[in-house]
């Protein structure tokens, strides 16, 4: 055998030894998903598989069982601007006072494409969102944000698996985190709730939901929540019951504590709740016939609608 074929033969297994080489670093199709049950959240009733490649931005870990990194990236930066736009509504600055589960480095944010469920929900240290498009506009997505990212963070607070405030007062947060419904605005709005609410147990008292087992049964859920913001902006404003965000924040913390959410609400907010249940729509009916109610500046300074 010459040369020549020696050496023909030598390139031609370098190039082979390349070719399998490169074959490796790039595959053709991705890993499979990860499907281990548990394996990226433990607080949740989901343990949806995803993609294999989640997107971290300051404050959240991005998942998606369908998403395009390009999306997970949208999502985790506008998630970051919310989270900071909490932090900033409740003048919050200790972030290392937050006590995430032990296992998280930052919260997780699971974006949802493909599971039937349309879904948007909080636990300690998740957040589920539906996002059906390729791609999304943030504005149609603002309030959903807000909303559960105000859960997270009383979540952060109290660091528990359960939070300790009641179903009206948590959501009520929550939507004023949001930016308000904006659906109860006058007295007659009330009282075309009260109306149709009379025939149910405790008559469409917003205050009489402690647990998610207390809305009546064939009660109109999504109308309950109207209320909730209502109740919350009357709290909160200077017009209405006076107090402060300064004062939520003291309650969250009495949570972690452990104190009964009753002497905590008592104690921050100087009113009983069982008055406070008592006496609800005749405050309500007073504050909205002569203060049409406002969110406080600091929020409508964020452009939240």
């Amino acid at each position: 055998m010459n040369n020549r074929s020696v050496f023909s033969r030598y390139l031609f297994s370098l190039l082979l030894v390349f070719l399998l080489f490169s074959c490796e670093k790039e595959p053709t199709e991705p890993p499979p998903p990860n499907t281990e049950v548990g394996s990226w959240t433990i607080y949740s009733p989901y343990d949806w598989s995803h993609d294999g490649y989640p997107y971290s931005s300051q404050y959240w870990v991005v998942y998606s069982d369908g998403a395009s990194t390009f999306l997970k990236q949208k999502a985790g930066l506008f998630a970051d601007q919310k989270f900071i736009q909490i932090m900033e509504m409740f003048d919050f600055t200790n972030e290392e006072d937050f006590r995430l589960p032990r296992q998280n480095e930052k919260m997780n944010l699971y974006i949802n494409q493909t599971h039937d469920q349309n879904i948007a929900a909080a636990y300690w240290g998740t957040i589920f969102l539906t996002i059906r498009t390729s791609d999304f506009d943030t504005s149609h997505f603002a309030y959903l944000f807000e909303h559960e990212i105000t859960h997270e963070f009383e979540f952060l607070i109290e660091g528990t698996v359960n939070l300790g405030t009641d179903v009206w007062f948590r959501e009520g947060i929550a939507i004023y985190g949001g930016g308000g419904r904006n659906y109860i605005r006058n007295v007659n709005d009330l009282n075309s709730w009260i109306s149709s609410n009379s025939h149910f147990p405790n008559g469409g008292n917003p205050i009489t939901i402690h647990l998610w087992e207390d809305f009546p049964e064939g009660s109109d859920i999504p109308g309950y929540y109207t209320v909730f913001d209502v109740v919350m902006k009357y709290i909160l404003d200077t017009n209405g019951l006076g107090r402060a965000l300064d004062d939520v924040l003291a309650l969250f913390y009495d949570m972690r504590n452990g104190m009964v959410f009753s002497t905590s609400f008592q104690n921050n907010f100087g009113i009983s709740l069982s008055e406070f249940e008592a006496q609800i729509f005749d405050r309500l009916t007073s504050y909205l016939s002569q203060h049409p109610p406002v969110i406080s500046a600091k929020i409508d300074s964020y452009g939240i609608h």
